[in-house]
């Protein structure tokens, strides 16, 4: 519950238009190159102060997704064992009690390199490249890793309340022997040349390939380097997608290869077809390419799962955000201690703290206006995956969350792509230095709930 003592509440509202630039909601089109990264009821946690424990000002203003792990529903994390053979689990008995084997449903939705293996006690059980998956009972939050809790980020041996710096972080706690967690990212592989890697790119919804040299994200044409030649002969096409040319020394590795073309460019292909930046994408992260081409999609490793409604759609002002099909603008609820900044500066707005979102759950603690926020409901018999995991409300209905955080749509957006629910805030202001709000987390000073566009 929340309290307020000796508390002064205001709202302020900033609407905004924004205009689509492609005039209409758009799926991440890195769909034929590239498998799921997930199947139904695994999902993906960052790990370290990614998880979004701490409110310090030291986290205030971006909270890098460096690592993420494999987790089961629940968010936890996933290991795997040295001494097991393939799909052979050797941890039984006394090991299981420390390390629980990841059950996995009866006939799940798979993904690429994902299985399930019949346990000799006729439990199933998640398996990852053959490899299977366990929990472990000494993890006690999302994002924990081999018993150590990112959220020592904020509280530290003290258990101080969050949004208050330790000066002495505990260090992780090394794992047993044989035991590593299951990493989603960073994401290896031995088939990639130089000079290209596998990045995280939120805008892509993707383990996209990026080019080392620039940052910038790679996109396959439809056809091969003679065929993409041809087909953006054109002065517009040209001004558009760069080739990505490979340096003079190059050799192609697994799905990469080299072709020439005829006017004398040698571009990197990826599984035949032709690779190219995008004029529009300026830094990593930008992902401005997609549904400008339908000819050109994200070169993707993975993709991340996305629900069957959702989009995204482009705009000036915010870059992509997150969107119904048909084109209804998606919110989060989201909150800060004010003295520390909210990153409202950065290209993406305000940081992603999962752990905040949990904290605030579907309960948006609004002061007013809440009737016009609704909860985006997901389908009868949805199952978390990827960043998307379930609330269950008290009528019994789900609503989907992304990244820790429910969605919600607002009725103030009226046409396709609008984008007026956006820095919607509710200010606090004490009087006696005791304002306390109390969503999980304890806010100490100054503190601000707003509402504001997901982004992918």
């Amino acid at each position: 519950m929340k309290h307020y003592k000796g508390l002064v509440t205001t709202s302020t509202a900033v609407a905004v238009v924004v205009l689509l630039t492609t005039g209409a909601t758009l799926k991440p089109n890195s769909r034929e190159l590239a498998p799921l990264a997930t199947p139904e009821g695994i999902t993906s946690q960052p790990i370290g102060t990614a998880a979004g424990y701490s409110l310090s000002k030291y986290t205030a203003n971006k909270l890098p997704r460096e690592k993420i792990v494999f987790a089961d529903a629940e968010g936890m994390t996933l290991y795997t064992y040295d001494a097991d053979a393939p799909n052979k689990p050797t941890c039984t008995g006394e090991c299981a009690k420390s390390w629980r084997p990841a059950l996995a449903p009866q006939n799940p939705k798979l993904a690429a390199g994902w299985t399930v293996i019949a346990r000799a006690d006729g439990t199933r059980q998640w398996a990852l490249h053959n490899k299977p998956l366990y929990t472990f009972v000494e993890d006690e939050d999302i994002g924990s890793v081999g018993g150590s809790s990112p959220r020592r980020f904020a509280r530290g041996p003290l258990i101080q309340p969050r949004g208050i710096p330790s000066k002495s972080i505990p260090a992780d706690k090394p794992l047993p022997d044989g035991w590593h967690a299951a990493m989603m990212y960073p994401a290896l592989s031995d088939n990639i040349p130089s000079g290209i890697s596998i990045r995280d790119v939120e805008d892509a919804m993707a383990l996209a390939f990026i080019d080392d040299r620039t940052e910038r994200t790679l996109y396959a044409f439809e056809g091969d380097a003679k065929a993409a030649e041809k087909a953006c002969s054109n002065l517009t096409c040209r001004n558009t997608w760069t080739p990505f040319s490979a340096p003079r020394l190059a050799i192609g590795s697994g799905d990469f290869a080299i072709a020439s073309r005829d006017d004398g460019i040698t571009q990197w292909t990826y599984k035949g077809r032709a690779l190219f930046m995008n004029a529009k994408d300026v830094q990593f992260n930008d992902a401005n390419g997609i549904g400008t081409d339908e000819r050109f999609q994200v070169a993707a490793h993975a993709r991340y799962f996305v629900p069957a409604n959702v989009r995204t759609q482009s705009t000036h002002r915010l870059g992509r955000v997150l969107s119904t099909v048909n084109g209804q603008t998606l919110y989060r609820r989201n909150s800060y201690i004010m003295q520390t900044g909210g990153g409202h500066s950065l290209r993406r707005g305000d940081t992603v703290r999962p752990a905040v979102g949990r904290d605030l759950g579907i309960d948006p603690h609004c002061t007013q206006e809440c009737e016009k926020w609704r909860p985006f409901l997901a389908p009868v018999g949805a199952v978390p995956s990827g960043d998307w995991t379930l609330y269950e409300r008290p009528d019994g209905s789900q609503q989907w969350a992304s990244r820790g955080y429910a969605l919600w749509t607002y009725d103030g957006d009226k046409s396709p792509g609008d984008i007026n629910g956006t820095d919607t805030y509710d200010l606090a202001i004490s009087h006696d230095d005791k304002t306390v709000l109390d969503i999980g987390t304890p806010y100490d000073g100054a503190w601000a709930l707003f509402w504001v566009a997901a982004f992918p």
